[in-house]
């Protein structure tokens, strides 16, 4: 994942933010408004109006239950940049129109850094881009070619939505089949129902990516898929074989792409290639099979890449109203533990902090809201975790306190070729902070708004941890955290209720699947990035995901107020 790069022009937001920092904190936030989204009638196999059936449903049970519905201009909800219009994007495939595509895997932070790549090379060689769907739950791994064509023409293979689902809606049950030959699992009913499809332009501003540079937007031309099947993507094109240049890779780094000769080469990718060889290729489609990698592409260090890949960025933010509904519900609760409104959250990363409390000095707060997102489900994030957590407590213990010594809001190793770690970190030379035994012991006999209400009262720093670890209040990885910040809450502490706008949703590309447990990561997100400050998880492409999010809502708040740079 890409982070946010200083930029002539950030680097003038920023001293906006801290001039206006009070005005900032009484801005009352209004709902975000965006232009229509379409999405193509012929590629996708799907058409506006299977759109427009999706958002009276939506709108008709969320108005129901949800009579309140000011709620589209309330400046205490945090869904400004969650609500968008779903509609299609419009692309008519035009005679010896060039074609962009890849190949999408993994998880969805992955899936989306894969696109933002897709995205800058659309821009860069002027092709077409060719959008695959958003795949959410049972996550497809990398495979050599051509693994992955066949298993994602089966994961998009429409016929299993009449073979899975019965006339109601309801799963058939199929056990696994076991081919006899190979031993392997033939994809069937039971892999077809771990997951869903959604599109990237039902979730994200997409659409955003196509308007013209001189209206905000970078000016490429975006067509979505749903059938994953490569001869489906020729005949829907008009594609011989002639047309097509496919990019066969046998290790997940294969292609390194880079603009400017004489760079050094990047270790972690096997072979490299320019922009100038792949702007030479004739061929109508130009598809990629994997181009996941936060250092995949070496573009310009004029700033104007840096241009490019933040309006990506925060175009792919996940926007999708039933979100923003969600989190509301419990970023309420937890603004009653330290008696905020959302209209006086201003999230900062730590440069932004320090130049705040520079102008300000003596009348700087410190924040009340602290976020964190602590990776540990597996692999090597669950194998580094007793390491990880030491980091945490005293990183959100010197935030908390004022006594900040670090600009990084990464805890963790780097993954980077050659990257300086530090020699002595801080919790192997000092002891790690804990509150009083007696304030502990309290709090965790109360029950949730109990809790909220004495942390508000004692005047404590509420602490957010978004994690996937299990059953965190009794993780003993995370006892540390929870005795140095008594008033640390996770998703699971609170009712359920919050869950409801969520199981009103349905994809269009998925319209049986339930997508509730796929969604609830998008809340937690939300959550950790309306937290005044933020510590995530290094190398965890959802932690990086989250600073975009903050740094999207920074950008749109100064916007709301007309600044200029």
């Amino acid at each position: 994942m890409f982070l946010l790069k200083t930029n002539p022009r950030k680097k003038t937001i920023l001293v906006l933010l801290t001039l206006f920092s009070l005005l900032i904190i009484s801005l009352q936030l209004l709902r975000y408004q965006y232009d229509g989204i379409p999405l193509p009638s012929r590629i996708l196999q799907w058409s506006t109006d299977n759109y427009n059936e999706y958002i009276n449903n939506y709108y008709k049970t969320t108005d129901d239950s949800n009579d309140e519905n000011e709620k589209n201009n309330d400046p205490s909800s945090p869904r400004f940049l969650n609500s968008h219009q779903l509609q299609p994007i419009q692309h008519t495939p035009q005679p010896n129109e060039k074609y962009i595509t890849y190949l999408p895997y993994s998880r969805f932070s992955n899936q989306r850094s894969t696109l933002l790549n897709a995205a800058l090379l659309a821009k860069y060689l002027n092709r077409t881009l060719v959008v695959p769907p958003m795949f959410l739950g049972s996550a497809n791994g990398w495979s050599p070619a051509p693994g992955l064509y066949r298993v994602l023409a089966n994961m998009t293979d429409a016929n299993f939505q009449d073979r899975c689902f019965d006339t109601r809606g309801q799963v058939i049950p199929e056990e696994p089949i076991v081919q006899e030959e190979t031993g392997e699992v033939v994809f069937g009913c039971y892999n077809f129902t771990t997951y869903a499809m959604l599109p990237w332009s039902w979730a994200t501003d997409l659409h955003r990516l196509t308007k013209p540079e001189q209206e905000g937007g970078l000016g490429i031309n975006i067509m979505e898929r749903s059938d994953m099947s490569l001869s489906t993507l020729q005949q829907e094109l008009d594609l011989s074989e002639e047309d097509l240049y496919l990019m066969q890779d046998n290790t997940r780094y294969q292609w390194h792409i880079y603009e400017k000769e004489g760079d050094p080469r990047n270790l972690r990718y096997q072979y490299e290639i320019s922009l100038k060889e792949l702007s030479g290729i004739e061929q109508r489609l130009l598809h990629f099979y994997g181009i996941f990698g936060y250092d995949r592409l070496e573009l310009d260090s004029t700033g104007e890449s840096d241009e490019y890949r933040l309006q990506i960025e925060q175009a792919l933010i996940f926007r999708h109203p039933a979100i923003g509904e969600a989190s509301a519900m419990i970023l309420a609760q937890l603004l009653n533990g330290i008696e905020k409104e959302t209209s006086e959250l201003v999230p900062l990363d730590p440069y932004q902090a320090q130049e705040k409390e520079d102008q300000e000095q003596e009348e700087y707060e410190l924040p009340r809201f602290v976020a964190a997102h602590v990776r540990a489900g597996d692999g090597v994030f669950l194998k580094k975790l007793k390491d990880r957590i030491p980091e945490f407590v005293h990183q959100i213990w010197d935030i908390m306190t004022g006594n900040e010594t670090t600009t990084d809001d990464l805890i963790g190793s780097s993954n980077k070729i050659n990257a300086t770690q530090p020699s002595f970190p801080k919790h192997q030379l000092f002891p790690l902070p804990k509150a009083p035994y007696k304030l502990r012991k309290e709090l965790s006999e109360m029950d949730l708004s109990t809790r909220l209400h004495e942390c508000a009262q004692r005047n404590q720093m509420v602490l957010y941890v978004a994690t996937d670890a299990e059953s965190p209040r009794q993780n003993k990885e995370l006892k540390p955290i929870l005795d140095a910040f008594p008033c640390t809450f996770f998703m699971d502490d609170f009712p359920k209720d919050w869950r409801a706008p969520l199981g009103n949703v349905r994809s269009p590309l998925d319209p049986k699947k339930d997508l509730t447990e796929y969604l609830v990561m998008f809340v937690d997100a939300t959550l950790c990035s309306w937290g005044e400050r933020f510590v995530g998880t290094r190398t965890s492409t959802f932690s990086n995901y989250i600073k975009q999010f903050r740094h999207a809502i920074v950008d749109e708040m100064l916007e709301r107020q007309e600044f200029t740079a």
